[in-house]
Formats: structure tokens, C-alpha cells, sequence
């Protein structure tokens, strides 16, 4: 059977050299491949076992009320913020983990929830890490995720006696009342009660529609095609006016004036005796005939300067503009500092119209505006014959009043709000201050008996 393998052509020297050569190339690339494997094992390994910037920081924040126990809310619906800032002063926080984060803008806030438990969520604004919540909505201790971030608003009230007194005719009789508003129509109306889909109602005619706003026009302006009552102008020019179905030209002379300087004071001689001068206000005469000078004003006080031969020439300085050109006639006096001008020029006289057109114009009830956004009382039907509803402006309506505390029935109380819905925190303190409450937290206002506050809880959870 040997035979059957010999080859006389095939040397055997050869194949032993070939199977006794090492494959090095292929043996580094190996090497190397199974270093990189073991090095990403390593790197997820060291991922998995780190906490995130998040988690850091919620567990720093937790060590700070830990360490501070007083600065942990402790009414239902308050919520604390510490900052970055704040954790890093207190050493709680590797600060290299955080070198690119806003340091106030990086945060944990921590509400007290109706549970009496404590809910942490973070706010990171860093380059390496952030939180990415979605929108805010209402909700309850139910809904929220241990990774949420949660809020809450406020509705204050205020405990008030005495009598109903119904907006805008403070009647006293709910049944007579036929007002409804959509907010709190007036300041101190904030009760509301009895709630209707209501519309704002108006009447139509027929009314002439002018252009700017009564404005004249010698030509139809555009959307305005009849002439009302009229009106002329009458203008000069020392050019002639363009030619104009509305308009009348005539020949004219025509006059301005312009103030000049006048002289004020005169320095006068005594002919016979050139040491006798006298200053008087008047031109030199008499005995003192001869004039030495004459000083020029424009205001009769300060100077003004006048040279010979504008003296000479009568061609004295200006003291203002030329006045428009008109028919009126005047004379040069110099005396008075008035220079008059004439020149032939034109007298044109243009006819102007006040332009309308007629429209059909809404006038809603009551206040008569002619724009429903301009209104705001609704009615549930008609309020007087003839009244048009307008359909687009349905929307949830009430009775608004104020309370008048110790007059009528004292029997009567009511928690009125002091907001129209609710606010934030610090807007529902505000307007509580406004009524002479001096309140700062929740706590106060729970150690007041005649105020008291609802809470809303919203919540928005992170975003992938």
C-alpha cells in the first residue's frame, strides 16, 4: 500500500520545513485582539459598578439634611433646593466629577409629600451628564417614579362672613344676577359660584365706517368710496401750484416777514460842544442832535453786532426764520426790527372731504365695544331684545362676588380664594401679604385660623 503514496517528484525536505514554520503574523494580531477584548471587559466592568453624577449627587444631598435636619421641609406640599454649590461647601461632593457643571443651575430639590415621606430628584446642567425631563402634568404621589421631578401649586383662602354682594351691580339676590365672567372681573370679586357655558352677546346695525377716524381727504382714500361733510384749506406759494379737480388757484401778492435786529440805544452829541453826549433810547435830537453810535438788539438787551456797511446797505442781521407767505400786507420797520417782503406768488384753496363707508358694526353688550376680545361679560341668554350670541366666544363662566365681612347675615361663611386659580409658592405668600397677612412659609399660614391653602402636585418624569 506504500506504493501507492510514493512520489518520485515530491521532496520530502520541503514538507518538513513547511510544517515546522510558525504562523507569527497571525499569532500577534490574536495577542493583540484578546488584549482589547480583556481591556472593553475591564472598562464595562469599572461602567457597571459607578454610580452617575444623578445618583451622587441625590445621596450628597441626602448627607446634607442628614447633617442638617432643620433645613428639610416639613409642611405637605414644600419643597427645598440645595445646590451644587451649597454640597460642595460642605465637602459631600468630588468636586472633579463635577468640573463641568453649573454650580447653581446643578441642583436637588426635596419635596414633603402627603405620604409624610421625602422625594429627592436631581438637576443636573453639565456637559458630561444632564437630566432630560419631559412636560409637566398633574398628578399624585401614585403617579410619580423614583427618577421623577415634582412641583406643587397653591390656591390660598381666605375665611370671610357676612353678605354676598354680586358683581357689577352689587346685588345681593343670586336669582337676579344674569352676569358671568370667565375670570375675576374686579379686584375683592374673587368668590365665584353657579357654572354655565356662557357667550358674549351683541347687537348689529347699519353705521357709516370713516377713515381715519374722522380725518379729511381732498382725495377718496382707498375702501372709503363716499364724500361727507367737507372742509377747505387755504396755502400760498410763490410757485404755482399743480392743477387739481379739488382745488382752487389764484393769482396772489404775497407778504412774509422775518424779526431783523433794531436798534435800542442811541449815543448822542451836543453839536457845539463834543464832550456833551447823552446814551438815550430814542434816535438823537435836539440839542444832542448829532449821533455818535447806535447799539443793535435782537431782544432788547443783549448786543448784537452791526457792521457799517450793513448799516449803511439797511440790511441788518436776522433774528429768526421768514415767516410762511400770506395775503396779509406788511411794512418794513426797522425801528421795530420788521423786515417785510412782497412777491407775486398764488393763492390755491383745497377742498377736503371726510370719506365712509357703510358697514354693518357689532356692538357687544354691555360696555358697546365693537371687538368681542374687548368685552368681558357673558350671559347665559340674552340679555336685552334683540341680542345676537356669538358662538366662538362659549366658554365656562361664573358668578363672580365679594364678601362683606359683618354686614347683612353674620351666619353666612365662606373660604373664598385669593387668586384667580392656583400659583406658585411665592405668588400665593405675595397675595396673602396684600391682605395684610404676614406670612413667609406654609408654616405660618397654618398658624392663622382665617387662612388656609389647597395644594396641586405636578409631576415630569426623565426622557430617555
Amino acid at each position: 500500500m506504500n506504493e501507492n503514496y510514493t512520489n518520485e517528484n515530491y521532496d520530502y525536505t520541503e514538507y518538513k520545513e513547511e510544517r515546522n514554520k510558525i504562523p507569527w503574523g497571525r499569532v500577534i494580531i490574536s495577542f493583540l485582539v484578546l488584549v482589547a477584548i480583556i481591556i472593553i471587559i475591564l472598562l464595562l466592568l469599572k461602567a457597571c459598578g459607578k454610580t452617575s453624577l444623578r445618583d451622587d449627587l441625590i445621596e450628597a444631598a441626602k448627607d446634607y439634611y442628614e447633617k442638617y435636619p432643620d433645613m428639610l421641609p416639613s409642611e405637605i406640599g414644600e419643597c427645598f433646593v440645595v445646590t451644587l454649590a451649597d454640597l460642595e461647601k460642605e465637602g459631600l461632593i468630588k468636586v472633579s466629577d463635577y468640573e463641568t457643571c453649573d454650580k447653581e443651575k446643578t441642583y436637588v430639590n426635596v419635596c414633603y409629600l402627603e405620604s409624610k415621606t421625602y422625594h429627592y430628584s436631581a438637576i443636573l446642567e453639565c456637559d458630561v451628564e444632564d437630566t432630560n425631563y419631559g412636560m409637566w402634568q398633574d398628578g399624585t404621589e401614585d403617579d410619580i417614579e423614583e427618577t421623577s421631578d415634582i412641583r406643587f401649586k397653591f390656591l390660598g383662602e381666605e375665611l370671610q362672613t357676612g353678605t354676598k354682594y354680586y358683581y357689577p351691580k352689587d346685588l345681593t339676590d343670586a336669582t337676579k344676577v344674569i352676569e358671568y365672567y370667565a375670570a375675576i372681573p374686579k379686584s375683592g370679586y374673587t368668590g365665584k359660584e353657579d357654572e354655565q357655558i356662557g357667550y358674549k352677546w351683541y347687537t348689529e346695525k347699519n353705521v357709516n365706517k370713516y377713515w381715519n377716524n374722522g380725518g379729511y381727504s381732498s382725495t377718496q382714500p382707498e375702501g372709503y368710496p363716499t364724500k361727507g361733510s367737507s372742509t377747505t384749506v387755504t396755502k400760498y406759494s410763490v410757485t404755482k401750484p399743480s392743477s387739481a379737480s379739488y382745488r382752487k388757484i389764484e393769482d396772489a401778492t404775497l407778504y412774509r416777514t422775518q424779526d431783523v435786529a433794531y436798534p435800542y440805544v442811541w449815543v448822542c452829541v451836543n453839536p457845539d460842544n463834543p464832550n456833551d453826549a447823552v446814551v438815550d433810547t430814542k434816535p438823537c435830537a435836539g440839542t444832542h442832535s448829532k449821533t455818535k453810535d447806535i447799539r443793535f438788539t435782537c431782544n432788547g438787551k443783549d448786543e448784537v453786532t452791526v457792521t457799517a456797511e450793513q448799516l449803511e446797505s439797511m440790511d441788518f442781521p436776522s433774528c429768526g426764520e421768514w415767516s410762511d407767505y400770506t395775503t396779509k400786507s406788511c411794512t418794513t420797520n426797522y425801528l421795530n426790527g420788521v423786515k417785510c417782503q412782497k412777491q407775486s406768488g398764488y393763492k390755491y384753496t383745497d377742498t377736503m372731504w371726510k370719506w365712509y363707508t357703510n358697514v354693518n358694526e357689532r356692538s357687544y353688550y354691555p360696555s358697546g365695544v365693537n371687538n368681542a376680545n374687548d368685552e368681558i361679560t357673558y350671559y347665559i341668554s340674552a340679555p336685552i331684545n334683540g341680542a345676537i350670541k356669538d358662538d366662538s366666544t362659549g366658554t365656562t363662566v361664573h358668578k363672580y362676588y365679594r364678601l362683606a365681612e359683618g354686614e347683612g347675615s353674620s351666619n353666612y361663611e365662606e373660604w373664598l380664594p385669593i387668586t384667580d386659580g392656583y400659583v406658585t409658592l411665592s405668588e400665593m405668600l405675595e397675595a396673602f401679604r396684600e391682605l395684610k397677612y404676614e406670612v413667609y412659609s406654609l408654616s405660618d399660614i397654618n398658624q392663622i385660623d382665617k387662612i388656609r391653602y389647597q395644594y396641586q402636585m405636578q409631576y415630569r418624569n426623565l426622557e430617555e
